[in-house]
């Protein structure tokens, strides 16, 4: 096996004794790296201590509406984790992914109208920017979705709409 990513580790089992699990796999060759998924940055620390190399991912909720993961994903940056961000299109109207459309009146459907792509284009380019360790992973029912999310990884945000988007933020 590739990644494994630890998602809900027993509360009830000490994070220390969760994540020597890990190191075991990795350990035994069956698993060739590991996640930690809904942590902090103390577990972060902690995980990498007991990991090393072998701790390559952190998937944390982050969005436009959920940004309380920006500790986080700062510290997913300066030690190289991927970080992989759930339910990354928080915060932007489900009824408007589709198309160009401002009937929201967010600040990222105003760039898509402007640009001519989808809200959620634009959110995955705004994600992308954050940092260069950011892969979102959105969720896609359809093949257009499939494609359209994947567009935003040649959609580069000028410093001018990453500030508007930043503006309209909340917190």
């Amino acid at each position: 096996m590739g990644l494994y990513q630890l998602h809900k580790p027993d509360p009830a089992v000490p994070w220390a004794e969760s994540v020597g699990a890990l190191r075991e796999l990795l350990d035994a060759g069956t698993i060739r790296a590991s996640g930690i998924s809904n942590v902090t940055t103390d577990q972060i620390r902690e995980a990498r201590q007991i990991l090393g190399d072998g701790l390559v991912s952190v998937q944390n909720r982050y969005s436009p509406a959920v940004r309380d993961s920006e500790s986080e994903l700062r510290l997913s940056t300066e030690l190289g984790l991927a970080f992989l961000p759930w339910s990354p299109l928080g915060g932007i109207s489900r009824s408007s992914l589709d198309g160009p459309s401002t009937s929201a009146g967010t600040a990222f459907h105003h760039i898509a109208a402007e640009r001519g792509v989808s809200p959620q284009r634009i959110v995955l380019a705004w994600l992308l920017a954050r940092s260069p360790v950011v892969i979102p992973v959105p969720g896609a029912s359809r093949p257009a979705s499939i494609a359209d999310s994947a567009g935003a990884a040649e959609l580069v945000l000028s410093t001018e709409e990453l500030a508007r988007l930043e503006h309209a933020l909340p917190g």
